[in-house]
């Protein structure tokens, strides 16, 4: 099993492999098993490429999806995690440290694409050839070049956080929204497509230009919003908007529509919210690595709630209390 486990990773395996590691780690019997083939991969990878290293919020990430398995357990109503927490341990090193590593040509033979994608449940960061640090959000993609030529141009679908390094090229980060084009600061921005595009500046300055050729100017401690209908500069407490990076979301009235969201992408669960009034109940908060079964009595604490599970549709719903 082991050498089908490592062909897993690597994204070789036949269609026939590929369903029988699934099935495989999808048997509760298995778990110890798994538990050290994974162990024994992953040092493996560690040791044969000295360009891959074990990266702080990614193994926070896996011993927080551990102990949402064994917190599963105990939670009756959400017992399909369990079958699927061993999938998403194994997904999120695969997915993240191959697609770190994943190179596509350009037009140029010495110039490559690498492109970063975090499914939701994970978090990354790496730095840039410019040594720009770049923190990314849970069901994000990214790409750059290997090397920067005239500009430093990236590209982002869902959320990062940037410490750019001061420079004479522009840093430009493009997205379905528009782009952001700085010097050197540190911001964040939110483009996942569905939601409305947010940049809010800590440092710097940035300018953002939509699709339309419309230009924001943020000075730090504020925030731009855009979608189709408003385009708004304002004031904010930029840690509201940047905690995610340091294993927090952190809510101040928030509507539970947003916040569902936000755990949505953060669990990789799938919520319903029945009615429209509970749609803008508001929660304040800060949830910090505890598990999905903790953030919801936290949120019925607080606010009318409840919720329940369907085995049937897989689909966990809340409704008011």
């Amino acid at each position: 099993m082991y050498k089908l486990v490592e062909k897993y990773l690597n994204g070789t395996c036949t269609e026939i492999e590929y369903l029988e590691v699934v099935e495989w780690m999808k048997n509760p019997k298995n778990d110890q098993c798994f538990d050290g083939t994974l162990k024994e991969v992953w040092l493996d990878v560690y040791k044969k490429d000295n360009k891959i290293f074990p990266d702080k919020q990614l193994l926070d990430y896996i011993h927080h999806r551990i102990a949402l398995k064994d917190q599963s357990q105990r939670f009756k109503n959400i017992r399909l995690y369990r079958q699927l927490l061993g999938v998403a341990a194994v997904l999120i090193i695969g997915l993240v440290i191959h697609s770190l590593f994943f190179v596509q040509p350009l037009s140029t033979e010495s110039i490559t694409t690498q492109n970063v994608m975090v499914p939701y449940g994970g978090k990354t960061n790496f730095m840039l050839p410019d040594g720009s640090v770049v923190w990314l959000n849970s069901g994000s993609t990214f790409s750059y070049p290997s090397e920067f030529l005239n500009k430093r141009l990236v590209e982002l679908k869902g959320e990062a956080y940037f410490d750019v390094v001061p420079g004479e090229k522009p840093f430009i980060v493009k997205s379905s929204f528009g782009e952001v084009e700085v010097l050197g600061t540190e911001f964040n921005v939110k483009a996942y497509d569905g939601d409305s595009f947010e940049t809010t500046l800590i440092n710097g300055s940035v300018v953002f230009t939509n699709k339309n050729g419309k230009q924001a100017r943020l000075k730090p401690g504020t925030q731009v919003v855009f979608d189709s209908n408003i385009f708004q500069i304002k004031n904010v407490k930029t840690e509201l908007y940047t905690s995610w990076r340091e294993g927090k979301l952190i809510f101040r009235e928030e509507p539970l529509q947003n916040i569902i969201t936000c755990l949505e992408r953060w669990y990789n669960v799938d919520i319903e919210l029945k009615g429209e009034d509970i749609k803008n109940l508001k929660y304040t908060g800060t949830i910090e690595m505890e598990t999905f079964s903790e953030v919801l009595e936290l949120i019925r604490i607080t606010t009318p709630i409840k919720y329940s599970f369907n085995k049937d549709t897989r689909l966990l719903t809340i409704t008011s209390d």
